[in-house]
């Protein structure tokens, strides 16, 4: 049976085609203005998932090549400037100085000359260490907003604890020449070189990172005021680390140099503990200590037990004392040598799932020293350097002994050693860890800031005002080595990073600004004798004195004016010779940062060609996956617009014709 085609059902498919016409036109348009093969994920969603993943993938090469390598380039090009620029002053200047300060110290020109540029090379040089990049300070790790060195002179509190080998103790050599640096027409006639005996001395010592250290002095409680003579605080901790020897039930503290070890039983901790303590050459030892917490081996009480080898009581030989402290610190001292060693171990008391104490001890302990309050110097005196050296007579016979002594000197940040103290630490294994903690407050502009090399507790304020303990490189004291990195690393690919930071201690020492102010302080103590040698010349051809006792005295501190230059002569020759040595391992250091730094930035520009080809390949392959081809759009717009003109005029006759004109 036919169907009847009705006029309305021919109107009808009519506009519905005409309207689908319209639409691809409309889709068209749309692909035209936009470029893009779909404006939403429904038109296509093959292309539509496959663009998520591409654009994901460019977006990240385009963080990846356009910010992060573009900043890890111009960190690491601004870094390899800076060490450049710090080796060439190296070379240049300070080298150059240092060996020109073995033959130009003869005029005073020259010497200013020379101590001028060689202060004007470590201004350049820690100027440098001050580079930034976009603000932030390019030497300093992950503290970017503070830079190496301080930009003005301030009062604030540093507690500074310095890590080092014990190998890095070296010697100086120290003139003695009286006060006859000094001598002048006023006063010539009261200086003494009669009895006075010209020396160089080899002294043993550590040369802090600082100098102009804190000191105060003793008060007596009597008067309120400063002891004389003046007497100052030990505020300076000086010592060396071992290992602890751990085990699963105890402790062993084990130094030839408190000429003892103690070996605890943990199973006895927290309580009470017991020490197991051998004494080198007693017949009586190894002693068994029994010792509640918080009491030592020196109290008078019942419940500390001490026995010797045969289980018969007994009293720990003198001088030697072990204690069992309420935080947990094992303290073994012997107070038979000089100076007073203490050797500590820290413990950590915890329980276990069953409630059982567990004792953690630490990884290392600590032997330290005390420095004697006569021993603590504010100033570099003859009084201070001399304290190491044993006291001659006149026949040379040794008339007191300092080997044993320790000294510290604050205005130059040196602690001197004698030469048995020496000799002990010439015992210890070459890469035993010493440490040095003391205190300064007053700061010059250009001074490097600590906290960006050593452990460092600083006097800090919170947000209300209230006093605050700034705790930096906490994580040094436990191991110094792998700690002391800050590392800033860029991601510039998939799973790749790249450092792009050097950090301080690669390139700029201490040490080498130690150098310089010490060739300074040679030719300045030159310059004082060769001044008070011009004086007592000019004194002695005036003729004023001729035929007087002070003529003679004029004669005689002209000779030992002439010595003393003739030491310090040597002193500045030798001294210079192996500061040039130093100078050179600086060099050596930083230029090996300058090639570590210019490596990594030829990898950069390695891994940004690649990320540039990356980028070009996979823009390709977004623009072939999303961009509409405009002359297929094109054709295809003719080709419907035709057809539509076409639909217009076949659908315009079809609407003209009714059922009114089949009846007619």
């Amino acid at each position: 049976m036919a169907m009847r085609i009705t006029t309305k059902m021919m109107h009808n498919t009519s506009l519905r085609n005409l309207n689908i016409n319209k639409l691809r036109q409309e889709k068209l348009t749309n692909q035209m203005s936009t470029g893009k093969k779909i404006t939403r994920p429904s038109d296509d969603p093959v292309i539509a998932i496959r663009s998520l993943k591409l654009n994901s993938s460019l977006d990240k090469i385009d963080q990846y090549y356009e910010k992060n390598a573009s900043d890890a380039l111009s960190w690491l090009e601004l870094t390899e400037s800076a060490l450049s620029t710090v080796n060439d002053i190296l070379t240049n200047d300070i080298r150059k100085n240092i060996i020109g300060a073995k033959s130009s110290y003869e005029t005073v020109e020259d010497r200013e000359a020379i101590i001028t540029h060689l202060r004007k090379a470590m201004e350049e040089i820690y100027a440098t260490g001050n580079s930034d990049s976009g603000g932030r300070s390019i030497f300093t790790g992950y503290r970017t907003d503070m830079p190496l060195t301080l930009t003005a002179a301030k009062k604030e509190y540093n507690r500074i604890t310095e890590q080092f080998l014990n190998d890095s103790i070296d010697k100086m050599t120290f003139v003695y020449a009286g006060d006859i640096g000094t001598i002048n027409e006023g006063n010539f006639s009261d200086v003494d070189v009669e009895n006075l005996e010209l020396s160089s001395n080899e002294i043993y010592r550590k040369r802090l990172a600082y100098g102009d250290l804190d000191l105060k002095q003793v008060i007596d409680p009597a008067t309120g005021k400063p002891k004389e003579p003046i007497e100052y605080e030990s505020n300076i901790d000086i010592g060396f680390m071992s290992d602890a020897k751990l085990d699963g039930t105890g402790a062993t503290i084990a130094t030839t140099s408190v000429s003892a070890y103690v070996t605890i039983d943990t199973s006895e901790i927290p309580n009470e503990a017991v020490f197991s303590l051998t004494v080198a050459n007693d017949a009586k030892s190894p002693y068994t200590v029994r010792i509640p917490k918080g009491k030592d081996s020196t109290m008078t009480d019942p419940s500390i037990s001490i026995t010797d080898k045969d289980g018969n009581t007994a009293a720990l030989p003198t001088g030697i004392s072990v204690s069992y402290g309420e935080d947990g610190t094992i303290k073994l001292a012997n107070d038979n040598l000089e100076p007073r060693e203490t050797a500590i171990i820290g413990s950590n008391v915890t329980k276990d799932a069953k409630g059982k104490s567990v004792v953690e001890f630490d990884k290392k302990f600590e032997t330290s020293f005390t420095i004697e309050a006569d021993h603590i110097f504010a100033s570099g005196s003859n009084d201070a350097y001399m304290s190491v050296v044993p006291e001659k007579d006149k026949d040379g016979n040794v008339i007191k002994d300092n080997s044993n002594v320790i000294s510290y000197i604050a205005e130059t940040g040196e602690i001197l050693f004698g030469d048995a103290i020496a000799e002990r630490f010439k015992h210890l294994p070459a890469d035993t860890e010493m440490r040095v903690s003391y205190d300064k407050s007053d700061w010059k502009k250009g001074d490097i800031d600590p906290v960006h090399y050593f452990y460092t507790e600083r006097a800090g304020k919170t947000a209300s005002g209230k006093d605050k303990t700034l705790v930096f490189n906490e994580g040094f004291l436990d191991d110094p080595s792998r700690n002391s990195k800050q590392i800033i690393e860029y991601d510039i690919g998939n799973n790749q990073s790249l450092q792009v930071n050097t950090t301080a201690d690669e390139a700029f020492s201490h040490a080498l600004g130690r150098d310089v102010e010490e060739v300074i302080s040679m030719l300045e103590e030159y310059g004082r004798y060769q001044s008070s040698l011009a004086e007592v010349e000019k004194l002695i051809k005036s003729g004023k004195y001729d035929g007087t006792d002070d003529a003679d005295k004029l004669v005689r501190q002209k000779e030992a004016l002439e010595e003393a230059m003739t030491r310090v002569l040597d002193k500045i020759n030798k001294r210079s010779d192996e500061l040039v040595k130093d100078c050179d391992g600086y060099f050596a250091k930083t230029q090996l940062a300058e090639t570590d730094c210019g490596a990594r930035l030829a990898r950069l520009k390695m891994v940004q060609n690649r990320l540039e080809m990356q980028q070009t390949n996979f823009g390709e392959l977004v623009s072939e996956n999303e961009d509409a081809d405009y002359t297929d759009l094109v054709i295809q717009m003719k080709s419907i617009e035709m057809t539509y003109q076409a639909a217009l005029s076949s659908i315009s006759y079809t609407m003209q014709t009714s059922l009114l004109d089949f009846i007619r």
